[in-house]
């Protein structure tokens, strides 16, 4: 949601590594996007913040964890994929961010 603090966006998200560690799995990136404007208005928000966590787990453990995002209700979306290799590069949004200043 675009009124919680980035503190509290921390909080959010470190629950969330903490179930993926739970299950035995490994965080292998982290990135936050920023606040930033939503494509169209979504349950009364014209903005969010975006974050991106590369994890690496089995399978079956991914739809406990979607369920728990589903769950939280200061989450409006997410999206998961599958990614056979992780380069450890930074993503586009970073990048484009540190051209930027």
């Amino acid at each position: 949601r675009q009124d919680i603090t980035k503190n509290q966006l921390d909080i959010i998200i470190s629950e969330f590594k903490q179930i993926i560690e739970n299950e035995k799995g490994k965080i292998l990136a982290e990135e936050y996007w920023g606040l930033k404007n939503l494509a169209y208005e979504i349950n009364k928000n014209k903005k969010a913040h975006y974050s991106l966590l590369v994890i690496e787990t089995l399978p079956d453990k991914i739809e406990e964890y979607e369920r728990k995002l589903r769950l939280h209700e200061d989450i409006i979306r997410y999206m998961t994929i599958k990614i056979k290799t992780f380069d450890g590069k930074k993503s586009i949004m970073v990048e484009t961010e540190n051209d930027e200043n």
